[in-house]
């Protein structure tokens, strides 16, 4: 569940709300991949007599999974936040409470790498892990946590009735 880090408890976010933050972050990546590299994985029927056309889609690829490996490694690093986890509100810190570095943030992207080589069971290990640390979490010291609420002002507070006298 959670751990005790003296000032106050950690709760760790779990296997749904990640992946549903991680869906967030796929369907927004892949609009903006979609706008911006608009050649991916699309050659033409004929492309045997447009030969330059496959140096295109091949560059529009690379530089679509720059892009990708980008969102993910600045947002963690400048904020510890994709858009999916703010708006799934969690937040990615090293395994001491302290902000993710530019390295650990490369180093946990690259840790994907292995939990999709071992055919998704390093995401899965998230499920059973008593911090809820995938094989990429591990490899960069990192935790995923959820975030307080925001305290919320009374309604009578915000719009007090006017007195009687």
């Amino acid at each position: 569940m959670g751990q005790n880090t003296g000032a106050h408890a950690v709760e760790y976010a779990g296997f749904w709300r990640r992946i549903a933050a991680f869906m967030v972050d796929a369907m927004l990546i892949s609009i903006v991949i979609g706008i911006i590299f608009p050649l991916n994985n699309r050659l033409p029927l004929n492309w045997e007599s447009h030969w330059y056309f496959i140096l295109l889609v091949g560059i529009s690829n690379i530089l679509s999974i720059l892009a990708i490996v980008a969102y993910g490694v600045i947002f963690w690093y400048w904020r510890g936040q994709t858009f999916g986890k703010m708006l799934l509100n969690i937040k990615i810190l090293r395994g001491d409470g302290s902000n993710v570095s530019f390295g650990y943030a490369l180093l946990r992207y690259l840790g994907y790498g292995l939990c999709i080589l071992t055919l998704g069971i390093g995401f899965l290990w998230i499920i059973f892990d008593s911090r809820k640390q995938g094989i990429h979490d591990k490899i960069a010291d990192t935790v995923v946590v959820k975030l307080p609420e925001p305290i919320r002002a009374d309604t009578a507070l915000v719009h007090p009735r006017p007195s009687a006298g």
